[in-house]
């Protein structure tokens, strides 16, 4: 009689074993979310959906966020991802910010770099303007011409400058939000952009501003290293001025050769 309930003993034990290893096995199904992935311009607007999803957080804000529903809004150009989860499971849906703007190819942007580093490394035409403290290069796209000048302060790269006609304004201010977040307003520029939403994670600072020569108005675009400004809204308009006086002159005569 022992042996036989040690039997049945051991059969039970068996049988709970076989099911523990049975459920422990299963799978849980992963967390879908759709679409898995998203391309929008800026200012744009789509909706993520995930059943069960209780939380939705963007790896980059200043590329796209996203609310508590999954709606994501485009910020600026490039590329991130959305963290979804229920609070077990995680999935993420890569997003791509494009521009629907495009006015010249990105300038060098190595602050500190040395001339020559500039020169081995861009593609465009040198314009014959260039100087000592001031290299140029002819950024024209279609029909449209653009000059692009490198300033330089004791051989190392100071900032940047873009110049264009002035019918081109408005789709350069467009292009710049696509691209920046404009952050201050000022006499001596019409618009201050960044490119970050935190002061911390900024690299670059972009002054937007129309400069007239004689009897032409023209679009201009200024970067400079964001750690050289006073203040993350406020630069002097003395050393603001020194620096676009730097270029003007080379720039707009590249532009009026055009």
């Amino acid at each position: 009689m022992k042996k036989n309930l040690s039997l049945i003993g051991l059969i039970l034990m068996s049988s709970l074993l076989i099911s523990f290893t049975s459920c422990s096995g299963d799978s849980e199904e992963p967390l879908v979310v759709t679409p898995k992935s998203l391309s929008m311009h800026f200012e744009d607007t789509q909706q993520l959906n995930a059943d069960g999803a209780t939380s939705w957080i963007s790896n980059d804000e200043f590329v796209a966020k996203v609310n508590s529903s999954g709606l994501v809004t485009g910020n600026h150009v490039g590329k991130t991802e959305i963290v979804v989860s229920d609070g077990n499971r995680t999935t993420t849906c890569d997003v791509t910010i494009t521009p629907e703007y495009y006015l010249y190819d990105d300038p060098i942007l190595e602050w500190g770099t040395s001339k020559s580093i500039i020169e081995s490394s861009e593609k465009h035409e040198k314009a014959t303007s260039s100087s000592a403290d001031v290299l140029t290069y002819n950024y024209s796209f279609g029909t449209n011409a653009c000059a692009m000048g490198y300033s330089f302060e004791n051989g190392k790269l100071k900032s940047v400058m873009a110049m264009m006609a002035y019918s081109l304004y408005l789709k350069t201010g467009y292009y710049l939000l696509e691209r920046y977040q404009p952050i201050a307003s000022g006499n001596d520029y019409d618009y201050l952009l960044v490119d970050a939403l935190k002061p911390e994670k900024c690299k670059n600072a972009i002054y937007f501003r129309s400069y007239t020569s004689g009897k032409n108005t023209y679009t201009t675009v200024m970067y400079m290293d964001y750690s050289s400004l006073s203040s993350s809204k406020t630069r002097s308009s003395q050393v603001y001025n020194e620096e676009f006086e730097k270029m003007q002159e080379e720039l707009v005569n590249i532009l009026k050769n055009k």
